[in-house]
């Protein structure tokens, strides 16, 4: 087991603990899930490739062309000021779907002990909930023209692949 994993697996066993949770353990996939408040899902990822950490969080559906919510989010993005050190992005739905709001934050394995995981874990759970209160209250819908550019693409990419 790589040093990287090992320093995860210790890091989820304490949270566990200090959660009161019988056992925290990433899966096959390096994955974990924790629900908060029976209602603030969050997802827990090791990308060992990266040397990563990730925990992410789907706070809501947006329309398309909600200039004016996109405006919020990339003000509450900038210097993770309305994220707690998280960031907000924009996965685009099907074309008659609308997008989701997630929030996700990257911990680097170099930054990472069982300290930093608690402290993170809170802080991005306070902005998830947050964010899942604040989403309802964007402005939905706007242009019936998509924002795009010269290449037909979105001028606005939140998020890439």
């Amino acid at each position: 087991m790589s040093g990287s994993k090992t320093k995860v697996d210790d890091a989820l066993s304490n949270l566990a603990s200090r959660l009161r949770l019988e056992s925290l353990k990433l899966n096959e996939k390096n994955e974990t899930y924790l629900l908060f408040d029976q209602k603030f899902h969050v997802t827990c990822i090791f990308d060992p490739s990266k040397d990563e950490f990730i925990l992410t969080s789907v706070v809501g559906e947006l329309e398309k062309n909600s200039v004016e919510a996109y405006k919020k989010l990339l003000i509450d993005n900038f210097f993770w000021a309305g994220t707690a050190g998280s960031r907000l992005l924009l996965l685009p739905g099907e074309e008659d779907e609308p997008d989701t709001i997630v929030i996700r934050e990257i911990v680097p394995i170099a930054m990472f002990d069982e300290e930093r995981l608690y402290e993170r874990m809170e802080d991005f759970v306070n902005a998830v909930e947050y964010w899942t209160t604040e989403y309802p209250k964007l402005p939905q819908g706007g242009s019936s023209q998509p924002l795009s550019g010269a290449s037909g693409e979105s001028d606005l990419a939140i998020m890439s692949a």
